[in-house]
């Protein structure tokens, strides 16, 4: 990869437009670096990477315990509703099956 590359990834992985704005809200990965050289960016680049690997795992676990725990709350409140489980199941299956093709935000439930 080219540097122009290289700095072009780490902006648009970082949410940055240049060097300037990078260093002043992603220090944590400039701190020590010279970015005049490519090895430098490869290493930021690396860094995070790395940084976003961690998060995925992180997320899945819980990804899976927000999605027990919205089950959980959809069941507690159907119950008090007065409706009954296959209603409450199907409700489920619903939002399950709505997830997969979009995003799902709690206003519409």
């Amino acid at each position: 990869m080219k540097l122009t590359e290289i700095k072009q990834e780490v902006y648009s992985l970082t949410c940055t437009k240049n060097t300037k704005q990078l260093k002043r809200e992603r220090s944590d990965l400039t701190t020590k670096k010279d970015l005049r050289y490519k090895s430098h960016w490869t290493d930021i680049l690396n860094k995070i990477n790395l940084l976003r690997e961690q998060a995925l795992d992180l997320s899945l676990k819980d990804l899976e315990e927000s999605e027990k725990m919205l089950k959980e709350s959809l069941f507690a409140i159907g119950r008090l509703s007065g409706l009954d489980n296959n209603k409450m199941e199907g409700d489920w299956q619903r939002i399950q099956l709505e997830a997969q093709f979009a995003d799902i935000h709690i206003e519409q439930l």
